[in-house]
């Protein structure tokens, strides 16, 4: 077995969790898929021109976690007064162990919601051993983790309805929806204004700045995508390589109300039954298939939720967001086949409402991190477009008649409503790259459907696009076998495959 295959398979594991519990953070309905849905502003905003006037960007080093590093880098919270304000980017480094190295990668686990210093600092020998060429920098973005954070009311164990049929009233869905709006301002004062993807690059920016280097390289997942897209687009020259693993759209965002990624999750809902059908041992066969045990809960669940360990309940829409939340990766299938027969067999929602508290980010303790905040206040921030409570609703029920078994979930999204109009909506411009831009796509991923990685690899401009048949949400070093060596090369080596290759899984 090569190194690089060792590699693979020793952190294979470990970003299962990573892909489960922080990719996809949800609100506890399914309709909250859009967190990797970026949105895109056909003309740079004003504040894509720095003054300037920062202060030098620096970051004093402490030891951490025994042999790692941590600090923090002082970032304007708005990049058009960069002399005012400032917040502080929370930092990890694990040392390259080969000298000379090939300069720092930072790596940005998706969302948006990901904190990136607790999963740098969480498995570290894993990182150590996969990337020891690299100095592997961690960050928590601007309103995540110990950096300065973002709040919103978020309390979904109250069992609100988050599932609606055709023709429901909504009227008091829009009115919370506009209250909740105001709490997050309130709570989260001017950050919520410069949340957004384009001052994420930036921090990122100061972060090089920071570290003393021309050139950065960058992994990003998801969400981490479109954050890279924007450096690549703001900094060219800083840009060493870049993965970009899981691809979002840079014309899809939160008032696109496209089916593209509910049909995503509907297609890796096909493959799990196509699969599950075609073997004599999957349990789900005793009721008729796996589309016939979706049916069987989904109606007892219009009647009556089930009972959860502990005294909780699963509602419906918790169902809806626990079976996607298995789909992220075939293994987690079992957990799903699991779920389904102890819900028709004793009535037990328990193991669909572990996965489904895994995308809203439950705590052991029962209370839930800042990830839902994040990925509202963000992607709304990145959108430049607030359509009327009308508009959202016809489009939103026209998206969820093409989605048979997640469409109840999705009649339940407000969009953006309630906020004003963003001040710095996203942008994503050709980029004059050195080494193209590596683009990974999955057949099968749910939530960044393979279709999303063509508009990526035009906007960029310089950019390849490689892409498996298997199944789950990213493919290097998560889901994929047979991208490994590919990636591990150019990562290492900057060799760039040839546009469109692609791979079977074994």
């Amino acid at each position: 077995m090569s190194r690089k295959v060792i590699k693979q398979v020793s952190l294979f594991f470990i970003f299962l969790f990573f892909l489960i519990s922080l990719f996809a953070c949800g609100s506890g309905e399914v309709s909250t898929y859009r967190e990797q849905t970026p949105s895109t502003s056909s003309e740079p905003s004003e504040t894509l021109d720095t003054t300037g006037s920062a202060p030098p960007a620096s970051i004093t080093w402490k030891s951490c976690y025994q042999n790692y590093e941590c600090g923090v880098v002082e970032v304007p919270i708005d990049y058009q007064g960069p002399s005012l304000e400032t917040i502080q980017i929370d930092l990890i480094r694990i040392p390259a162990s080969t000298d000379p190295s090939l300069g720092p990668l930072l790596i940005n686990f998706g969302g948006p919601g990901a904190s990136g210093t607790e999963i740098v600092s969480m498995y570290g020998s894993l990182w150590e051993f996969a990337f020891p060429e690299f100095d592997v920098i961690g960050f928590d973005p601007r309103g995540v983790g110990k950096s300065a954070q973002v709040q919103c009311p978020f309390e979904p164990d109250n069992d609100q309805q988050s599932v609606f049929e055709e023709g429901e009233d909504l009227s008091e869905l829009y009115k919370q929806a506009e209250e909740y709006a105001k709490a997050c301002i309130e709570m989260s004062g001017d950050l919520a204004r410069h949340i957004g993807t384009n001052n994420v690059a930036r921090d990122m920016d100061r972060i090089r700045e920071a570290l003393s280097v021309d050139q950065i390289t960058y992994l990003g997942y998801s969400y981490g995508t479109r954050i890279g897209a924007v450096y690549a687009s703001l900094f060219p020259d800083h840009v060493r390589a870049m993965i970009l693993d899981g691809p979002v759209s840079p014309t899809d965002h939160v008032s696109s109300f496209t089916p593209i990624q509910g049909q995503g999750f509907e297609t890796a809902w096909s493959r799990f039954a196509q699969s599950c059908d075609n073997d004599r041992s999957c349990p789900l066969n005793q009721y008729g298939g796996a589309e016939e045990a979706f049916n069987i809960v989904d109606e007892t669940l219009k009647v009556s939720n089930f009972l959860v360990d502990g005294g909780r309940e699963l509602t419906r829409g918790e169902f809806m967001l626990g079976t996607a939340s298995a789909l992220y990766s075939p293994f987690t299938w079992p957990d799903l086949i699991n779920g389904f027969v102890a819900m028709i067999e004793n009535g037990d929602g328990s193991i669909h409402q572990e996965l489904a508290d895994q995308l809203a980010g439950r705590r052991e303790d029962g209370s839930y991190d800042n990830s839902q905040a994040v990925l509202f206040l963000v992607n709304c921030a990145d959108d430049p477009k607030r359509p009327s409570k009308e508009f959202i609703k016809e489009a939103v029920d026209e998206v969820a008649d093409q989605l048979p078994h997640f469409g109840p979930a999705i009649r339940g999204d407000t969009g953006c409503a309630g906020l004003e109009e963003s001040i710095d909506p996203l942008h994503i411009g050709q980029a004059d790259l050195e080494i193209p831009a590596l683009i990974i796509a999955m057949e099968g991923d749910p939530a960044t459907p393979i279709a999303w990685g063509p508009g990526l690899v035009d906007s960029i401009g310089n950019a390849v696009l490689i892409s498996s048949d298997g199944d789950g949400h990213g493919a290097f070093l998560t889901n994929s076998e047979c991208v490994t060596e590919v990636v591990f090369r150019y990562l290492t080596e900057l060799v760039v495959p040839r546009n469109g290759w692609s791979c079977e899984e074994p």
